[in-house]
């Protein structure tokens, strides 16, 4: 819509939000999805996407399926046309069978391990060999070597004569049965080519071959069919348009999570959590049973056992498609929850940017010990945004062509706010990591130098990092870390103390809280910490103990921000990279703001679980920053949260408060409401804007209810939303809410403004 009309929507959404858009409330709505026969009358290589067609010869024939192979004849069989990137394809047939060619075959082995050897975007784990070469065990970091000891064996034996490439039905989708759709000079025709082997789909007979040259390739007729076999997919259960557009003063609507993890299921050595945000074969793969990395009956996925029951020898139940018995649940942190289709339902209930930050753990990495990637944190940041990049083309695949996707990473604000009036959901890079740029440090030897520090920069500016944490969870070459949310844990600190020491050599110096809260920025410096220095402060601030020790009820890390930290800080500004205070211990935090604001920057606290003077809230605020609800709880709490930080904002000055899921980033999510069999959400409900119905959603033979199963995964949080109006005071939270996107624009437009100044 534009911008009048829009705002009109945005008024409804301050005033009522709900009924200001006509619809019937109760009105039952279906999953959306593209039905068999839609299509334009000009095909390309892209519009073809999740469509029903016949395919006819340039002679009129058809091609027939039938056991398992294929012929040609009058009688047309339909296939359903399911991407795997752009351009490529899948080709299920009415048997529910995939148009390709044998795994089984030495010749077809040989071409595909070559195919894997030069590398492909989709690949984001080694493990993906076992899933296309039957012959293949991989077992952590060795499946290279297996993968290239088994393709030179093969590459000795004799030639396969042609007739072993003659395609046939393959019961499970692979990269044999993936074809490039190439268009041909007819309307509507094109030429199908064999991803891996590169061979060209010929008409033979009455049946196929496969020929090496593009001239002696069949032109095949796609014509709109119906009976197709659909692929399976995750069903959206939400009708209508999302709103686009801006306000009549040029501002955006919608919610931001400024804290999740797409790619979480990368890091960490790839092994420790389990699933992805897509997969190229579909969501048999992407969401499959567990227990190739969790072990039978989940014994092996101790971490996730533990974050769910308290007992790491405890059990959980691996199967996924299409049951999902167990997985995912807000309490299983190791199971993947943003599934493509998950965060179209987000997005469809109003979320219009994502701040996905690519998150390592070089400690956890090393300790867990089944992985498939390196666990140089740098490098997984690499492989992550690869990820990033390779699900933006997936998703464009599947709305029809590229740069048509609702899901587009922007570099820039004015990009962002573009995509945004667009109606889309623009998605911003960022790092969480222990090591930022590998600056560690050991007995307070920093592993890096400030010639490094700007050159490692410039490389991640260039690659689109637009977000980062200076700290995570241990000390680093910047500073020192956050150490108050473990100390209530006295198991929780020993695990993360040791932690630290593995990384740095030493244990956290801690302090109480007095004297570091009530602190001024103006009146905290930056110092070093070598090795005399490092050993003053370890003896004269212990390690951290149990909040229950008489005296030590809260504590603080004793150390601060370096003068590396420093250096840090001013280059990010100059840069225009957005800083995340989040997970810095108060003197490190307290240092930044100093410094932010003689630069006149704000901050984000992103994923932020409560508001105090602490936690420097009210500064945060006064600096043009933005804070954000850690939905961990059910809505009530988000609703508590957002009126609390509401009261710091002056007079005639709205508040806005975005999300910090931290999805697949090792953290809970929402349990249902303790009331909700009293009071529960009532299905289908409309969203906030009022422009799409939500019903209750359905993954495979999974329903999904807020009531009963909180939010389980990504795709839920718009009936979080929608329970979070029917509480007290929910209304103006959620319009607080549906004004953080335009928050973080301007946030972002003064982070760039500044970095402009300094050129």
């Amino acid at each position: 819509m534009g911008r009048t009309a829009s705002c009109l929507v945005w008024l409804c959404l301050l005033f009522s939000l709900v009924g200001c858009v006509g619809g019937d409330d109760n009105a039952s709505v279906a999953g959306t999805r593209v039905q068999p026969g839609q299509t334009d009358s000009r095909l390309d290589q892209f519009n073809i996407a999740n469509q029903c067609f016949s395919v006819a010869t340039a002679d009129g024939r058809f091609l027939e399926v039938g056991s398992g192979s294929y012929s040609l004849g009058n009688a047309p069989s339909p296939f359903f046309f399911k991407p795997s990137r752009l351009g490529q394809y899948l080709l299920l047939d009415s048997d529910a069978g995939f148009l390709g060619l044998s795994n089984s075959n030495p010749f077809n082995q040989a071409q595909l391990i070559q195919f894997l050897r030069t590398g492909t975007d989709f690949l984001s784990g080694l493990g993906d060999l076992a899933e296309v070469i039957e012959p293949l065990k991989p077992v952590s970091d060795g499946v290279r070597q297996a993968g290239e000891s088994l393709g030179e064996a093969i590459d000795q034996q004799s030639a396969v004569s042609s007739n072993d490439t003659t395609p046939f039905a393959q019961a499970e989708p692979g990269f044999l049965t993936v074809w490039e759709i190439i268009p041909a000079s007819q309307q509507n025709s094109f030429r199908f080519r064999q991803l891996v082997t590169q061979q060209f789909l010929a008409v033979q007979g009455e049946g196929l071959a496969l020929v090496s040259g593009e001239a002696d390739a069949g032109s095949f007729v796609l014509q709109p069919a119906s009976g197709c076999a659909l692929f399976p997919e995750v069903e959206l259960n939400a009708t209508g348009t999302p709103f686009k557009g801006t306000t009549s003063n040029g501002e955006v609507v919608g919610w931001v999570d400024t804290h999740i993890h797409i790619g979480g299921s990368e890091a960490l050595g790839g092994k420790l959590a389990h699933g992805r945000p897509f997969h190229p074969f579909g969501i048999t793969k992407a969401l499959n049973s567990c227990e190739a990395d969790h072990g039978p009956q989940g014994t092996l996925g101790v971490l996730d056992n533990l974050l769910a029951t308290g007992s790491p020898v405890n059990q959980h139940a691996t199967d996924g498609w299409p049951t999902f018995s167990y997985w995912p649940n807000p309490r299983s942190q190791t199971h993947h929850q943003t599934y493509y289709m998950w965060m179209k339902r987000a997005w469809m209930g109003g979320q219009r940017i994502m701040v996905n930050h690519f998150v390592a753990n070089e400690v956890i990495c090393q300790v867990w010990p089944l992985k498939e990637h390196d666990c140089d944190e740098m490098e997984s940041v690499k492989l992550q945004r690869q990820l990033l990049l390779d699900l933006e083309e997936y998703v464009d695949a599947q709305e029809g062509g590229p740069g048509k996707g609702w899901f587009r990473i922007v570099y820039d604000s004015a990009t962002a706010r573009e995509v945004i009036a667009d109606g889309k959901l623009a998605v911003v890079m960022g790092i969480e990591n222990e090591k930022l740029f590998n600056c560690g440090e050991f007995m307070g030897m920093p592993e890096c130098t400030e010639q490094q520090i700007l050159e490692r920069l410039d490389e991640f500016y260039a690659l689109g990092i637009r977000s980062v944490f200076p700290l995570h969870i241990f000390d680093n070459a910047f500073g020192g870390t956050e150490i108050s949310r473990f100390t209530k844990d006295a198991a929780l600190m020993q695990i993360f103390n040791a932690g630290n020491i593995w990384e740095t050599g030493h244990p956290f110096a801690s302090t109480t809280c007095e004297d570091i809260d009530s602190a001024e920025p103006a009146t905290v410096d930056s110092k070093d910490y070598g090795l005399f220095e490092l050993a003053l402060l370890q003896l004269t601030n212990t390690p951290p103990t149990p909040e229950d020790v008489p005296g030590r009820e809260c504590q603080r890390n004793a150390r601060g921000l370096t003068k590396l930290g420093d250096f840090l800080i001013d280059a990010l500004a100059k840069k225009g990279v957005i800083v995340e205070t989040d997970h810095m211990g108060a003197l490190s935090r307290k240092r930044v703001l100093a410094m932010m604001k003689e630069r006149g920057l704000p901050v984000v606290s992103g994923h932020s679980g409560t508001i105090s003077a602490a936690r420097d809230s009210q500064r945060i605020v006064d600096s043009g920053g933005l804070i954000s609800n850690l939905p961990d709880k059910p809505s009530p709490t988000a609703v508590d949260y957002i009126q609390k930080l509401s009261a710091l904002y002056p007079a005639g000055k709205a508040p806005a408060s975005g999300f910090g899921s931290d999805i697949n980033g090792i953290h809970q999510q929402a349990d249902p409401r303790a009331d909700a069999a009293e009071k529960p959400l009532v299905y289908p409900f409309k969203s906030p804007m009022g422009d799409v119905v939500f019903e209750r959603q359905r993954t495979g033979e999974r329903v999904y209810d807020l009531n009963t199963d909180g939010v389980a995964h990504y795709g839920l949080y718009p009936d979080y939303i929608a329970d979070m109006m029917m509480q007290p005071g929910g209304k103006p939270a959620v319009a607080t809410l549906f004004r953080s996107a335009e928050a973080y624009l301007q946030l972002w437009e003064k982070v760039e403004k500044f970095s402009r100044s300094r050129d």
